[in-house]
């Protein structure tokens, strides 16, 4: 059977079912309910319409394919255009693909639309009809047609895991579940003798494969071990990344590599490398490892399709569905031509196909890189929205606007078990000059809910950002990630304004990042000063960073509750920031690492797990650090072993700058440590190989050093912090240094966020 036969399974079915919902009046067809008669340039689809008829309410068309074409055929310019979609699910044959003589006008714009209160999904994949049989073991199996191909299924609207080893376990997101490496492999450590317990660290040449421990390892026996492919942790755990297995050696303990590795952008030579034995992996697509109810091997060379259910599940009466697609929707414009006035809203997308073995690129000098794809691909557009709409479990990235897009918006919307991030916004550097503008401009990002993302890629966000300009993200709630909240891979023109925004419990998985982090890694930026043992030749100016960081960087008024990571990342280069107004609970309050141009002020840190650091100074940095409140409580933090002297402490101050003022102010501050004292610490680093030399300071000497001469130590009294009340009382300390209150509960979803999918009930 042809590829396209195979697409069209199971859509009679799903059509059948949808005309005896409508015949039975689940879907309302009462004539007396509804309006006989459309209004003018409104057209209606459902799975029981036909594409010969009209298009109207009372007939239909069967496909979002024909109203596409009424649209193009129907007159436009002057008043809004809309294709309304009633309930059911549509199997997409293609992608839907909007060009500019699909555009609507600011007049006249162009709305695609699920009809109130009906679920409407828009499917990247097929519903499979299976006919199940028993295998063994309570597995159950089913032919398919042949050249059938997928790596993920979904049964009764949930995705399964692929037969592994170790079985999922997420009772400890990224720890259970895995197993750990014995080392990697790379072509300057060829030798198969190499003891398994060999720390072997990726030194900067082509990494070959892992050793692995066979105390832990599976003891089955795999007959298509270069089918499974290995997920596992870079040594640092920034991220994960993704291998298809070339073989597997049981004489010398080794998991050969075949493609793959491209899912991170840090390419360095030293320590902590790539992967080495504290890298944690799992293997999945193993038949021999189907051995858990929920699980799923696809049996490719003949067809079958083997299933664990889980207890309680009617097979036969399942809905099966697996992805076909990498893209659900397309935008395609060009700067000079784009596609301008389309709206997107209520749909639920989902079953888009895994994108972690395709080609994967670094947009800036960030560790991050990004597989431009996603189930909306938006590229060359103007005035385009999505709204209220359900990513459910796509399998890469969910909204991708790449390139030239100006006032594309992303708002109302949910984003839950994506397989990478929620929103990107990334340009194109290297396509950006004369009067070529391939980045995202004046984009948003605001109101949605993302929880619950990154399954198969670590290293992501709910908002990524890279060489883009004028980037609104506001108001969303973001929980449940791998890594980052909102990351801004470069400080590339700036302009963006992140605001009142809400996060907990982020870096789940992974270190380093959290809610908010941002990269510099721009002309102005050096290796040498930032990672080579610190000297004063390498201590760097900080004048030029302006030249790419043109406009600030607003973060204001944003709620971030973390058990760990970074509150406020700003690492390596991140310059022209203005920072004021936002609370962080737990976590590591703020980190400034190279870089310029950072005012922070009217902040409140509160019980973080480390101070606010300042890392790695440039020369003449103009760094300004005023009128915020530090709320500290010594106690059980452990740091990593060497790092003795970063206990709790007011501030941190590593390798300042070597020539000149290391701020050009810190002053006006309010600290307080709960059943402590004011300290601070300066590492600086200066000793020879980059040996630490901390040094700490009371109130007093570090006064006496210029710093924070008009700061007050003394308990700020928030009003109610247990219920997040961060309002300081009248008699507050704070307030004599020049602390501001500011409107509390304002961040996250405002009350116009459309729960039409319920779960922002379930996130309260």
């Amino acid at each position: 059977m042809r590829r396209r036969e195979f697409l069209k399974l199971g859509g009679g079915a799903a059509a059948t079912l949808a005309r005896t919902k409508w015949a039975t009046g689940q879907i309302a067809n009462d004539a007396a309910a509804l309006p006989q008669h459309a209004p003018a340039g409104s057209f209606y689809v459902s799975p029981s319409g036909a594409d010969d008829g009209p298009g109207s309410l009372s007939s239909p068309f069967a496909t979002l394919a024909r109203a596409q074409k009424a649209v193009k055929e129907a007159p436009r310019g002057t008043a809004p255009v809309n294709v309304v979609v009633r309930e059911g699910t549509y199997y997409l044959e293609n992608p839907l693909v909007f060009t500019p003589e699909d555009s609507g006008s600011k007049n006249g714009p162009v709305t695609y639309s699920a009809f109130p209160n009906e679920t409407v999904t828009l499917s990247a994949g097929r519903n499979l009809g299976c006919k199940w049989s028993p295998y063994k073991d309570g597995i159950m199996m089913t032919q398919l047609p042949s050249r059938a191909d997928f790596t993920q299924l979904f049964v009764n609207g949930k995705r399964k895991i692929r037969a592994r080893y170790p079985n999922y376990d997420a009772s400890e997101p990224g720890k259970s579940g895995y197993v750990l490496a014995a080392g990697a492999i790379s072509d300057d450590v060829p030798s198969p003798n190499q003891t398994a317990n060999e720390d072997m660290t990726f030194s900067g040449q082509a990494l070959r494969g892992i050793r692995f421990d066979p105390s832990t390892f599976s003891k089955k026996h795999w007959i298509r071990p270069q089918e499974a492919e290995i997920h596992i942790f870079q040594a640092a755990y920034w991220g994960n990344l993704q291998w298809r297995i070339k073989s597997i050696d049981t004489t010398v303990n080794a998991i050969w590599f075949g493609e793959g590795g491209q899912q991170i952008g840090a390419k360095w030579s030293k320590n902590p490398g790539v992967l080495n034995n504290k890298s944690r992996f799992f293997i999945d697509n193993v038949f021999e490892e189907l051995d858990s109810p929920g699980e799923w091997y696809l049996d490719k060379i003949n067809s079958v399709l083997y299933y664990y259910p889980e207890q309680g599940t009617d097979l036969q009466s399942a809905l099966i569905e697996v992805p076909i697609h990498e893209h659900a929707i397309r935008f395609e414009g060009t700067q000079e031509n784009p596609v301008q006035h389309i709206r997107l809203e209520g749909f639920r997308i989902t079953h888009t196909t895994s994108s972690y073995l395709s080609s994967y690129e670094v947009p800036s000098l960030s560790d991050w890189a990004i597989h431009r794809g996603g189930s909306i691909v938006a590229e060359g557009t103007r005035n385009c929205s999505i709204a209220g709409c359900w990513f459910d479990a796509v399998g890469g990235n969910a909204v991708f606007v790449n390139n030239h897009n100006r006032d594309f918006v992303v708002t109302g919307c949910t984003f839950t078990e994506t397989g990478d991030s929620a929103m990107c916004f990334v340009g194109d550097l290297a396509k950006t000059n004369g009067t070529q503008r391939a980045f995202p401009y004046e984009c948003q990002a605001t109101n949605n809910l993302i929880h619950d993302c990154g399954v198969f890629g670590k290293q992501i966000a709910g908002v990524y950002i890279s060489r883009a300009k004028r980037i609104t993200v506001g108001h969303n709630l973001i929980y449940n990630m791998p890594r980052a909240g909102i990351c801004i891979g470069d400080s590339t023109w700036g302009g963006h304004v992140v605001e009142y925004n809400e996060t907990h419990d982020t870096v789940r998985e992974t270190s380093d990042h959290g809610p908010f982090n941002s990269w510099g890694r721009d002309r102005a930026w050096s290796l040498a000063q930032s990672h080579a043992p610190y000297t004063k030749e390498r201590s760097i100016d900080a004048w030029d960073v302006l030249v790419d960081a043109m406009e600030v960087v607003i973060i204001r008024n944003n709620f971030f509750n973390e058990k760990s990571g970074w509150g406020l990342d700003l690492d390596d280069g991140a310059s022209n920031y203005d920072i004021y107004n936002n609370i962080s609970v737990g976590g590591v309050s703020l980190k400034l690492r190279e870089g310029a141009y950072r005012k922070v002020h009217n902040n409140i840190w509160y019980l973080s797990k480390g101070a606010p650091c300042f890392h790695v100074g440039n020369d003449s940095n103009h760094d300004r650090y005023f009128n915020n409140i530090t709320v500290m409580s010594p106690g059980d933090t452990k740091w990593p072993d060497g790092w003795p002297w970063w206990p709790q402490m007011t501030y941190s101050v590593i390798a300042p700058p070597a020539n000149g003022p290391w701020f050009e102010e810190i002053d006006r501050n309010c600290f307080f440590t709960l059943g402590g004292e004011f300290q601070a610490v300066v590492d600086q680093l200066r000793t020879e190989a980059g040996k630490r030399n901390a040094r700490r300071y009371n109130l007093g000497e570090w006064q006496s050093l210029g710093f924070d001469k008009n700061s007050l130590y003394g308990d700020p009294l928030f009003a109610d912090p247990v219920h997040h009340d961060f309002r300081v009382r009248a008699e507050s300390p704070a307030l004599k240094v020049g602390f501001k209150n500011f409107e509390m509960g304002k961040w996250g979803l405002t009350e116009s966020f459309p729960d039409k999918w319920g779960e922002r009930k379930r996130a309260k």
